[in-house]
């Protein structure tokens, strides 16, 4: 089983660049930080999701059915423009379904059923709202992943491990495309089957507060976002400033960790996705050490 992940990325690398010809003229966005309004393939994200469930339906299916069913609310969002409380809605129908289904299946006990309803749709909105840069989506993906797949395998959990590595890897097959400049973009159907996966494997494999270290950048992010903005509405999500210089800026509006480094240093994309990617790798890499010497 152990070449799963590899697969994975393999499959996932060979449908993003199917998809992304198939999308090209049919579903596209713009991408909003480059001077040429450039037309990038959405809902590539596809690709990922796809690859990945059906590699870790192998090994454990409901984890396949908590990728693929997330992914179908992300493309009701990509092609409907799903309200904030519409889609969270829709999440938290998902989560009691998808709890139920460990509780049956599993054995998952009813706190942990109760935690993973209320965390499903918390954490699948996360990593569907850092996001907007090329590349940071599927970075910051495959990094939390895979830092959680090597907190399975410090506990000795070798099906998690694979399971998690498996989703981690077709992440990173598709960051090929997306990293800057971008040939695809994710889409919801993408993101937000991130964080659904990744807080439904930490819960029934007991991980949870590994999880919640590496996921401090999406918890910082989403703070900022809640207490400058409150919940946002879709019109609301304005880029940053492109200068003639060809980095980014901050001039107003909302906070989010993106604009919130941008406020006191300027950068263009590339560089801003550094950063975030670097933080996630020091909370990733402290998740870690915290396992290692408990």
């Amino acid at each position: 089983m152990i070449y799963l992940p590899l697969l994975s990325f393999i499959l996932s690398f060979k449908l993003t660049r199917f998809i992304i010809n198939k999308f090209r003229d049919v579903k596209f966005g713009y991408d909003l930080h480059k001077k040429d309004k450039v037309r990038v393939p959405e809902m590539c994200g596809l690709a990922p999701v796809l690859s990945s469930s059906l590699f870790i339906s192998i090994l454990n299916p409901i984890y396949s059915v908590v990728i693929l069913s997330t992914s179908i609310i992300g493309v009701l969002d990509d092609i409907a423009k799903l309200s904030p409380k519409e889609k969270m809605f829709l999440l938290f129908i998902l989560a009691i379904i998808i709890g139920l289904a460990f509780y049956k299946l599993e054995g998952l006990s009813l706190t942990l059923l109760i935690i993973l309803i209320f965390l499903y749709p918390i954490f699948s909105n996360l990593t569907n709202m850092l996001a907007g840069f090329n590349g940071l989506e599927a970075g910051l993906a495959f990094l939390s992943s895979f830092f959680l797949s090597i907190i399975f395998l410090l506990s000795n959990n070798f099906n998690a491990f694979l399971i998690t590595l498996t989703f981690s890897t077709s992440y990173l097959a598709f960051l090929y495309f997306n990293k800057y400049p971008a040939k695809a973009f994710p889409g919801d159907c993408g993101t937000l089957p991130i964080g659904a996966f990744l807080v439904s494997i930490a819960i029934v494999n007991k991980a949870l507060t590994y999880l919640f270290i590496i996921m401090l950048p999406y918890f910082i992010d989403a703070s900022l976002k809640y207490i400058s903005a409150g919940v946002m509405s879709r019109d609301q999500h304005k880029p940053t400033v492109l200068g003639e210089d060809n980095r980014l800026y901050y001039k107003g509006g909302y906070l989010s960790l993106p604009r919130l480094i941008l406020k006191y240093k300027p950068m263009n994309e590339k560089d801003i996705v550094l950063t975030i990617w670097l933080i996630e790798v020091i909370f990733g890499l402290l998740s870690i050490l915290i396992k290692v010497f408990s």
